[in-house]
């Protein structure tokens, strides 16, 4: 089986821009034309804006295998994934039987957030075009976690119509293997599971190294996650998150909680022995991500580092926002992402402290990942994001132009500023889609062969 995925990765094109949601759309099309033996095209739903959901199933065997694109707007690279994977599949008679997959791709479950990021899809990558064109909704309007969850105080049952759509598709196939195609940032790569399979470890960090991505070692996303190993986590749930708060908050956590359970949460009520993978690749990385040298500080004096720099440009934004309120639309998706994005981050920021104060682990030596990780990228680089969002909003228009140019201008400003101070802390590269591609698929091939005990 190894000699097979090889061949598969080695054959991912040289991709120089990623696909929008209409070419996307063309290529699932023009596939089933072709091959219309093997493959089919059918609508599994209706997006918020109107837009059908499709899905591409390809047959090939017993096993289903659900994986979807687009968990999240911002993170297009699992569509490249699906657009290449999809294609090869078709052509490649012998590797589809060896899988003994029945395989269900949706190459973009967020039609309509997808598109209001369309705008850094093409031509060469920077902080400030991503920044000025970017768009991800708030935690209950996230594909991802709006599933139904009924847990202690915590009740959401207002599922988008995308997270229906594929609520629906899990509940008729039933998957026994399910990929979310996340994609993070500025970071190493790292990987979640549902279950733990210790057996593919290795292979998840060679697949990285393969593509030149070194591991993530900075500070994992959520401070609760369990580590597997370096770089490979237990999937979260917000159930997890539900006793992180409770803990380290002096409140209900669902007054902090407004989403609900996440697709891996929602697979696992029907098919309880399905196995769900995550990996996580950037679109930038540096070097010292991977820098495991101590640096002499101690680990909670980096966190409570960032978390007074971060919690800085939230009050920034938060006292800019309420100033521009009166003329913006308060029904923008920029609005909407970006207040509660400034609610969540007070909270959020707040627990990490508690935890960071009270938990042992933080009180050794920082390494340079860590500290790396704490600033260059939690504070600048996706600090940035949110006032891209605040550009977004003051660049609709409203109902007094003017005094809306006099925020755009600012917003600008502060973008370049925010831009300046991480690229003199970064010396970091952009990665191309080949390798992101080939980081994700190979998580996929060898997870989901693994789990099938394919030699």
């Amino acid at each position: 089986m190894e000699d097979f995925v090889v061949k598969v990765l080695d054959g991912i094109p040289e991709y120089r821009e990623f696909m929008t949601v209409d070419e996307l759309n063309r290529s699932s099309e023009k596939l089933v034309s072709k091959h219309g033996d093997k493959a089919s095209l059918f609508e599994v739903g209706t997006a918020r804006n109107g837009e059908p959901i499709k899905c591409l199933k390809i047959e090939g065997g017993e096993v289903n295998a659900l994986l979807f694109a687009f968990p999240h707007p911002n993170e297009p690279i699992g569509s490249m994934t699906l657009e290449y994977l999809s294609w090869m599949l078709v052509s490649n008679d012998e590797f589809r039987r060896r899988m003994n997959t029945t395989w269900y791709l949706v190459k973009c479950v967020d039609p309509f957030g997808a598109r209001l990021n369309e705008g850094w899809f093409k031509g060469r990558w920077s902080l400030k075009k991503y920044a000025l064109n970017y768009y991800r909704p708030p935690g209950y309007k996230q594909v991802e976690w709006t599933f139904p969850i009924e847990y202690k105080t915590l009740r959401f049952d207002r599922p988008l119509p995308e997270t229906k759509a594929l609520m629906k598709l899990m509940d008729d196939i039933r998957p026994d293997f399910m990929a979310s195609l996340h994609n993070a940032g500025f970071c190493g790569a790292y990987f979640y599971l549902s279950d733990p399979l210790p057996e593919v470890y290795d292979k998840l960090h060679k697949i990285a190294e393969r593509f030149n991505i070194p591991i993530h070692l900075g500070e994992p996303e959520v401070p609760y996650v369990v580590k597997l190993a370096d770089a490979v986590f237990k999937m979260p749930t917000v159930t997890d998150a539900y006793e992180y708060y409770a803990r380290y908050l002096k409140k209900d956590p669902a007054e902090v909680i407004r989403s609900g359970a996440s697709s891996d949460e929602y697979v696992k009520r029907i098919n309880k022995d399905a196995l769900t993978v995550v990996c996580e690749v950037p679109y930038i990385y540096d070097d010292r991500i991977a820098d495991t040298t101590p640096i002499g500080i101690k680990r909670r004096d980096i966190i409570m580092l960032g978390i007074r720099k971060t919690r800085r440009n939230l009050r920034e934004l938060k006292r800019r926002l309420e100033k521009v309120e009166p003329y913006v639309r308060k029904d923008s998706p920029f609005y909407e992402a970006l207040s509660e994005f400034i609610r969540v981050g007070f909270e959020s920021l707040k627990a990490e402290e508690n935890w960071a104060k009270r938990d042992p682990s933080t009180d050794r030596q920082a390494t340079v990942s860590e500290a790396f990780d704490t600033v260059a990228a939690g504070v600048y680089f996706y600090g940035t994001l949110r006032y891209g969002l605040f550009y977004r909003l003051v660049s609709e228009g409203g109902v007094d132009a003017e005094e809306l140019k006099k925020h755009r201008r600012w917003s600008l400003k502060r973008i370049s500023q925010m831009e300046s101070e991480f690229t003199k802390l970064s010396n970091y590269k952009v990665i191309s889609i080949r390798n992101l591609v080939g980081v994700q698929l190979g998580t996929i091939l060898y997870t989901l062969s693994t789990k099938l005990k394919l030699g």
